[in-house]
């Protein structure tokens, strides 16, 4: 299985080599390096956890540049989007506990005057989103196993990707009518 990371590492450095502004997310690899993640972390055991948190932070990376893709067709979004790219490495400095009440349960966003439960959540803006924040939530479990060595940690991080696998797969494949609400 490791050498299965590393070998998509190596096509992630090609791939982001060889990307252009009008391209868009390559949601091939970016659900290889997920899927590659849980197989690992569905094991039990991590031999090798930083290579495996390395992996998050290269999801995090393909969300962001899939989202800047977005708004290049979808300047409309600029607001909303642009804040998580933003605070994408904030993501990955918060525990748990803030990540999962800031991001998955939105207040970040409501405080920002955004209501996400008006939006269409496997739409193409709401499914770019989290392909930064899951991945991020990703990488916060791995380094709490990294220091804890508990397994629910692992859970946590299959479980995020599990998900953000699922919204991946609408990225690019219906248009994104999406309205937003701002305050």
């Amino acid at each position: 299985m490791l050498k299965s990371i590393k070998k998509s590492l190596v096509v992630v450095g090609l791939s982001l080599s060889m990307s252009t502004a009008a391209m868009a997310m390559d949601t091939v690899l970016y659900t290889k390096l997920a899927n590659d993640t849980i197989s690992e972390a569905n094991g039990g055991f991590v031999s090798n956890i930083n290579s495996l948190i390395k992996v998050q932070k290269q999801l995090v990376k393909l969300g962001k540049e899939g989202s800047e893709q977005y708004l290049k067709r979808h300047p409309e979004h600029a607001d909303l989007l642009g804040l998580v790219i933003a605070e994408a490495d904030n993501m990955m400095k918060m525990t748990l506990e803030e990540i999962e009440d800031q991001w998955h349960q939105g207040k970040f966003m409501k405080s920002k005057g955004y209501d996400l439960q008006s939006m269409d959540h496997f739409g193409e803006l709401f499914s770019l989103m989290d392909s930064i924040i899951h991945p991020a939530t990703s990488y916060i479990a791995l380094n709490d196993y990294k220091r804890t060595r508990k397994d629910e940690y692992l859970a946590r991080a299959a479980a995020e990707l599990i998900e953000v696998v699922e919204h991946v797969a609408h990225i690019g494949k219906k248009g994104d009518g999406t309205q937003l609400s701002s305050n």
